[in-house]
């Protein structure tokens, strides 16, 4: 049985992370912070694939990466996740950890009173659709469009999150939160891309999600994103931006005249 699937992650502002699987209707879940999301995103998932094992239900192959950013309802999606489900557990070991969480304090919390046996039952009948409203989501650019790239985010411990262009080198955005970085990867690939187009250099077409996943750098990656570029300047701007460069070259190239380079 195949345990590891695609998810989307989705966040609206104030809001937790959202997590769900295009493959698997209901099967979603959220977290606080991105990690406490993709890490809920591996119970879910386990959870969901029992239930369905014990319901008789035909487990679906999982999309690939390309797939899922086609999906109709991939909106407000910032992130695709690959996501493996917690290690799939016996019916005693399943039986023991529902006991055990009945008689928590956390259940008693949330709950108040224990299930009774008619709700035990129904806790293993298959999860609802969510609906159309619930999750409000629009497209996700595909990477197709000239100004359109995939890109892996890689998370450090200390220093947030890190977003690196396979297809561009050089080309990176750091942000605290997986939002901010998505939001400043636009503005990176903007210039970059401008940068490329001044110096006059051969623009790489954007490869497909699953060329992106295949790369050596994504074994390190938490996630990938498709980022669109920031709308380009005006041509006032881009030559303004030309001549900049011009003259930071001249003093560069001179950079041992300390009157000129005083000057520039």
């Amino acid at each position: 049985m195949e345990r590891t699937y695609i998810a989307l992650v989705e966040k609206d502002p104030g809001s937790d992370y959202g997590v769900w699987f295009t493959d698997l209707p209901g099967c979603i879940t959220a977290g606080s912070t991105f990690e406490e999301a993709c890490e809920m995103a591996r119970e879910v998932l386990m959870l969901h694939l029992e239930g369905m094992s014990e319901g008789d239900e035909e487990i679906p192959l999982p999309s690939c990466a390309n797939d899922v950013l086609a999906h109709p309802d991939a909106a407000d999606a910032i992130a695709l996740i690959v996501v493996e489900a917690l290690p799939e557990r016996t019916p005693e070991e399943a039986q023991a950890e529902l006991e055990a969480f009945l008689a928590s304090d956390e259940y008693q919390e949330i709950y108040g009173t224990p299930l009774t046996e008619e709700e035990l039952d129904n806790l293993y009948e298959p999860l609802e659709e969510p609906s159309q409203s619930a999750i409000s989501l629009k497209p996700v650019p595909d990477t197709s469009a000239g100004r359109t790239y995939a890109a892996l985010v890689i998370q450090n411990p200390d220093d947030g999150f890190v977003v690196s262009f396979p297809d561009l080198a050089g080309c990176t955005a750091s942000g605290s939160t997986l939002e901010e970085t998505c939001e400043v990867a636009r503005g990176a690939l903007a210039l970059h891309l401008e940068g490329l187009a001044v110096r006059g250099e051969f623009v790489i077409a954007p490869s497909p999600a699953n060329a992106v996943w295949e790369h050596p750098d994504a074994a390190d990656a938490v996630a990938l994103i498709v980022v669109e570029a920031l709308p380009e300047r005006s041509e006032e701007a881009q030559a303004a931006l030309t001549t900049f460069k011009s003259v930071a070259e001249y003093a560069n190239s001179y950079s041992g005249n300390g009157a000129i380079a005083e000057t520039v």
